[in-house]
């Protein structure tokens, strides 16, 4: 079982942006080098700046972005498996990352287990938030087809 854990742990390492550290979000892969960024992350990083890659330096064309619809599913994958992780230890022991609480919500607008705190972060304002045993029972964690972008 512990191999398993690490496993997941992985696929989360991959399915995270070296600029913002959390999940990607609109993940893009730059030609030139074959990086991955969440957009926001990029255009932020450069601002009036010559583009360059963050990682490798390497000069790139901010027009060549190209989007990585397959990683923003795998993205969706390992938030999923985070998920059903936490199902399975009956939610004990679940706290987010960047907070270090326990994940007791879930945010229908990112489809994603949050705490308390991030409920109250600009991030999830004015998005609906339910308590994680309610979206358990409505989002039948279980149905893969709930996790592969049915929003897009």
């Amino acid at each position: 079982m512990a191999a398993a854990g690490g496993h997941i742990q992985r696929l989360r390492d991959e399915a995270t942006c070296p600029i913002c550290r959390d999940y990607f979000k609109d993940p893009v892969t730059i030609p030139e080098c074959g990086h991955n960024f969440c957009r926001s992350c990029l255009a932020q990083c450069w601002g009036e700046a010559e583009a360059s890659c963050p990682q490798c330096r390497k000069r790139i064309q901010r027009r060549s972005l190209v989007c990585n619809w397959q990683l923003a599913n795998m993205v969706e994958i390992a938030k999923n498996l985070g998920f059903q992780e936490g199902k399975e230890e009956g939610g004990k022991g679940r706290i987010c990352e960047k907070h270090q609480e326990p994940l007791k919500l879930f945010c229908k607008v990112h489809e994603a287990p949050i705490c308390l705190v991030c409920d109250r972060s600009k991030e999830h304002e004015n998005h609906k938030v339910i308590p994680l045993e309610e979206a358990s029972e409505e989002y039948k964690v279980g149905d893969p087809w709930i996790w592969r972008g049915r929003n897009k």
